[in-house]
């Protein structure tokens, strides 16, 4: 039941940015981090597990490329909503790219 009402909460995050924004950051920060924390280790401020998969897995990160992880946050993927209205294929490509890669080499 918490977890559905998180999703909830998560989804509404995403109506927080408009699709004129450009900063991937700045959504980064305010969508995706909710659930995947904001260093990608899946963890919330006060550790906290949180529901979303660890992006600086770098086992995990090698995996995937590019084109699949633009594909699920666009279209949404198990728990994940879709990311389509809020930003552009571009959009993604860079947060992908900027953003989410990074965090694999980050990890310590």
């Amino acid at each position: 039941m918490v977890f559905k009402v998180f999703l909830v909460m998560a989804g509404c995050s995403l109506s927080l940015i408009s699709a004129d924004q450009k900063d991937v950051k700045l959504f980064f920060e305010r969508t995706c981090a909710a659930c995947h924390g904001l260093d990608g280790s899946g963890r919330g401020l006060n550790g906290q597990k949180l529901p979303g998969r660890i992006l600086s897995d770098a086992r995990w990160q090698g995996s995937k490329k590019d084109a699949d992880l633009v594909k699920s946050i666009l279209k949404g993927k198990g728990g994940m909503l879709s990311s389509q209205d809020a930003l552009s294929e571009t959009e993604v490509e860079t947060l992908v790219a900027e953003i989410i890669r990074p965090l694999a080499a980050r990890k310590k």
